[in-house]
């Protein structure tokens, strides 16, 4: 498609375009904005330091959103300066979108390929090799959209997909593959109400994303019919939509402010439920206030983002983003321990080396009028890197995730461990669920017709016990009580804390759990949870009535936990009730079956990693000692997990746990003679121990045999 005619005609096209202030889009758009390239770095960096977890950038995410506005605006100016002069070519501006776009994104997807061969397991490998497919197509944004855990990208399931990134990419492509045409036909057929309707697209598309953000989250997430008025909105500034900021005043204030929307934005704690929806109007507006002060002349915003680093990591800011997350997600699979800081380090310095080195060596020798590449080299290289891209991922999907890279035993281990990761039972589990009565919250029961139960409760470091619960049960090692597992995912047992995060209603679990404790049938609770996320990692609430009334640091959860474990064991004791309380189970700093897989495949180059331990010694006898001055017994995994600091991970090479802190449903057995003992201890209280003697020596010896 090319806008071509005779004078005439030419005259009209021009007359319409001055409608909508347009004639002078030529001069302008080819003048270079140095302060565009620092807000891509903004918006680049604030993605990077996102993905490394440094904490002031919680919403880091969003510099997404700062690309899609200032791609809009470049883009759209290229192509109406082209309709303005007569020369809009559809071949010319995929030739140009190829030049930009192919040779650093193939080069990285090159890259993950050798990568990921030596690096990841099958199953990752199957993963990658479809994500390969939908990247080279420019539909990875779908793929993750079908494949998405609840939390979409949110969700730390997805934290090892190597192209996870390119979604965005995707989503760009996909506006520009119709974004020409329809602007082409909106000049010839609109008589010069080109920005009516471009307003119309972007409010329609902004309008879905406020509808799916509330009904389909993932879907706005990831989808392009939500996301595309933010390209609409850079489009629109570069369509001369709102006119010049001549007043100095004014620019600068609307510099400012748009800075200020952009650093909330980057710095806020978005929730993954509420995004995009309307908090992505801060970004983006920030974006288009930024730029729109910044065209109007010159102002602090401007100058600002003129410093020239900022500048400098602006025009390496494609490369930049498409190494970044690779190089994340491989430096988690190396062989080799980098301390939490230092690989922090690492991804940064090696990510802008490798961006750095791709724009100088890969991008720039294709870009241009200099480029010594022809338009058919173009096409013919995008068709020919396009076609390795596709038959890699096939044949990593249909082998399976290439086993054949493996010897015999090797394979074998590896099939071992990945069976690990998925033995787990979490029907039990309350994942997010909303609670209102009693009747709402989900309980597992072994002997629920028995007039005396053993309540398990807690988060799913608790839940992991149903496999040694029920063996004891079965062999009638709980002689006369019924056992009930009252699980509730990521929630601390206290009705007064709940998690900072989308679904979470802890609070209200928690109020309804102690309730249930508090039953004429339960004459023994014990009490279960994780320390690593809520007084660690993890933003915690205290609440009132369902509402959250302050944000409370690690060390105010710690302290408003043990006061409150500390009162439930009281009130349960003064209502006749025996409590147990289990210390942590260990947690490592590493995923076990992945770190046994990389220690089968490396072995051979005297390559291996161990796990390293995280659980605070002192916070376990803060625990302990609050546990045990309100009267309650301890059950302690580490008497059977560990001796010392050495703790049990595997056996022949063989994870025990499915995760970093979960022992697998198979391996639960492992738990049920320290379990018993305690249980009979607290429970049976002498009785066992009067009438068989030798029965729990016997236990220790063989726990799965014992029996009443």
């Amino acid at each position: 498609m090319r806008t071509t005619g005779n004078p005439e005609q030419s005259g009209r096209q021009r007359s319409n375009w001055t409608r909508i202030s347009f004639d002078s889009i030529a001069s302008r758009s080819a003048k270079y904005r140095p302060d565009v390239d620092g807000l891509r770095a903004v918006a680049v960096l604030g993605v990077l330091f996102f993905h490394t977890g440094l904490p002031p950038f919680r919403g880091g995410f969003v510099g997404v959103d700062i690309f899609y506005v200032i791609s809009g605006y470049l883009i759209t100016s290229i192509l109406a300066k082209d309709l303005l002069e007569g020369k809009l070519s559809l071949v010319a501006f995929y030739e140009r979108r190829m030049r930009r776009i192919f040779p650093a994104l193939f080069t990285v997807l090159f890259f993950c390929i050798v990568a990921g061969a030596v690096l990841l397991d099958p199953r990752e490998m199957i993963a990658f090799g479809k994500a390969l497919v939908a990247t080279t197509f420019f539909v990875s944004n779908f793929y993750f959209w079908h494949s998405a855990q609840p939390l979409g990208y949110f969700d730390n399931a997805v934290s090892s997909q190597v192209l996870l990134h390119t979604w965005s990419l995707s989503v760009e492509e996909q506006f520009y593959l119709f974004f020409p045409a329809t602007l082409f036909l909106l000049y010839r057929w609109t008589k010069g109400r080109v920005n009516a309707w471009l307003l119309v697209l972007a409010a329609g598309s902004f309008a879905l994303n406020i509808w799916a953000t509330q009904q389909k989250p993932v879907a706005a997430f990831y989808w392009i019919m939500p996301r595309a008025w933010e390209l609409l909105a850079g489009a629109l500034l570069a369509m001369k939509a709102l006119p010049l900021i001549r007043n100095r005043i004014v620019r600068e204030s609307a510099g400012l402010v748009g800075l200020g929307m952009i650093v909330s934005a980057l710095c806020l704690p978005i929730k993954a439920a509420s995004f995009p929806g309307y908090i992505v109007l801060l970004p983006c507006v920030g974006a288009c206030l930024v730029i729109h002060a910044g065209e109007g002349g010159r102002c602090f915003a401007r100058t600002l983002l003129s410093f020239r680093p900022l500048v400098f990591i602006g025009v390496i800011s494609y490369s930049l983003y498409l190494w970044h997350w690779p190089i994340i997600v491989f430096s988690r699979h190396l062989p080799i321990h980098i301390p939490g800081n230092a690989e922090t380090l690492f991804v940064l310095m090696s990510s802008v080396v490798l961006a750095f080195l791709s724009f100088e060596y890969i991008e720039r020798p294709f870009r241009g009028g200099s480029s010594p590449f022809s338009r058919r080299q173009i096409f013919a290289f995008g068709f020919a890197a396009s076609m390795a891209t596709v038959v890699f991922g096939f044949t990593a999907y249909h082998s399976r995730g290439l086993w054949q890279r493996y010897d015999p035993p090797t394979r074998q281990i590896i099939a071992s461990n990945l069976e690990r990761i998925d033995d787990g039972d979490g029907s039990c589990t309350n994942w997010k669920t909303e609670i209102h009565s009693l009747s709402d919250v989900k309980f597992c029961g072994l002997g629920d017709e028995l007039p005396h139960k053993i309540m398990f409760w807690g988060d799913s470091h608790v839940g992991q016990l149903y496999p040694a619960i029920k063996l004891l049960y079965n062999n009638g090692s709980l002689r006369n009580h019924g056992a009930m597992l009252t699980i509730g995912g990521g929630c601390l047992p206290d009705e007064n804390l709940n998690p900072v995060g989308d679904g979470y209603h802890c609070d209200a679990f928690s109020k309804f759990a102690m309730l249930r404790a508090q039953k004429n049938d339960i004459d023994t609770v014990f009490i279960g949870f994780s320390t690593w996320g809520p007084f660690g990692n993890h933003a915690n609430c205290l609440t009132s009535d369902g509402r959250c009334v302050a944000l409370l640091s690690g060390d105010q959860v710690r302290r408003r936990f043990l006061a409150d474990l500390s009162d439930e064991i009281r009130t349960l004791h003064g209502l006749g009730k025996n409590v147990i309380v289990s210390l942590p189970f260990p947690v490592f700093n590493k995923r076990i079956p992945e770190l046994e897989i990389s220690n089968a495949v490396f072995a051979r180059f005297g390559l291996s990693e161990t796990a390293e331990e995280v659980t605070s010694t002192w916070l376990r006898e803060e625990i302990k000692a609050a546990a045990v001055g309100a009267g309650a017994d301890i059950f302690d995994p580490r008497l059977t997990l560990c001796q010392g600091r050495e703790c049990l991970i595997q056996e022949g090479g063989i994870s025990i746990y499915r995760d970093q802190s979960h022992i697998a449903g198979s391996q639960g057995g492992i738990l049920m003679s320290n379990l018993r003992e305690v249980l009979q201890r607290e429970v049976i209280e002498g009785a066992v121990h009067a009438s068989h003697p030798m029965e729990l020596g016997r236990a220790t010896q063989n726990p799965v045999l014992a029996g009443p």
